[in-house]
């Protein structure tokens, strides 16, 4: 079981990274909005998350890596977190 103090730090380190990721695409790339950018950011991070559900699941990968055993839910639920916190810095970002 994972406990609710790992799942907020790995969902920090998630905001973290789509928050730096979507800076530096605004900076290098251009031609979008510093908030649209960022919104990308964690729009992308929530695809990342779902993909990592495949990985999480199977039994192979666990057992090479000796990883722990991580409910899909906890997935699903930081892809919506994820999502949601990328929609409201777009609208808000305007």
């Amino acid at each position: 079981m994972v406990s609710l103090r790992r799942f907020l730090a790995c969902m920090l380190v998630a905001a973290a990274a789509a928050t730096l990721g979507g800076a530096l695409f605004a900076v290098l790339h251009g031609g979008t909005t510093l908030a649209r950018a960022i919104a990308y950011g964690f729009w992308i991070a929530a695809a990342v998350t779902l993909v990592g559900m495949a990985g999480a699941a199977s039994n192979r990968l666990a057992r090479r890596f000796d990883l722990p055993f991580i409910e899909g839910w906890l997935f699903g639920t930081a892809a919506v977190l994820l999502t949601g916190i990328g929609v409201v810095v777009d609208v808000v970002g305007g």
